[in-house]
C-alpha cells in the first residue's frame, strides 16, 4: 500500500509544490486512523487522524510533533536553523474521507509570539 502526499506550500510571493511517495501501513484503533511510514530521510513518521484532528509525528532528532484542529489553532515546535520554534497552525478547512482514503486540509502557520504570517499550506494525503 502507498502514501502519497502532496503539500502547496504559499510563502510570500512564491509557490512551491511537493509530492512524495511511500510505502504505507494503515491501522484503525479507537477510531483513530493510523498511517505509518519512514520518509527519504529513514525516519519513521505516524500520521494520526480523525474528523476532527490529525497529529504527524515525525521521529527524527529532536522529534517533530505537528498537530492540526479543524477550525482551530494549535501550538507546536519545530527545529529550525535557527534552533527549535514556536508556531501556531491555524487550520481553515480540514476533510477526511476514509472510504476514498483521502484527506485534505489547509493551514496558516504562524510565529507564536506574533500574527505575522510565516506561510500558508494546502496539503493532501492519499492511501491505498
Amino acid at each position: 500500500m502507498k502514501i502519497r502526499l502532496r503539500n502547496e506550500i504559499q510563502l510570500d510571493q512564491e509557490m512551491e509544490v511537493i509530492c512524495q511517495e511511500f510505502d504505507v501501513r494503515v491501522q484503525e484503533k479507537n477510531g483513530q486512523l493510523y498511517l505509518m511510514f519512514q520518509n527519504e530521510e529513514g525516519e519513521k513518521v505516524i500520521i494520526k487522524c480523525d474528523e476532527a484532528e490529525l497529529t504527524m509525528t515525525r521521529f527524527s532528532n529532536p522529534k517533530t510533533v505537528m498537530r492540526f484542529v479543524k477550525h482551530q489553532e494549535a501550538i507546536l515546535v519545530l527545529p529550525t536553523p535557527m534552533g527549535l520554534q514556536h508556531f501556531v497552525t491555524v487550520t481553515k478547512a480540514y476533510q477526511l474521507n476514509r472510504a476514498q482514503g483521502v484527506l485534505q486540509f489547509v493551514y496558516d502557520l504562524k510565529p507564536l509570539e506574533s500574527d505575522q504570517l510565516f506561510a500558508s499550506y494546502e496539503m493532501r494525503i492519499e492511501w491505498g
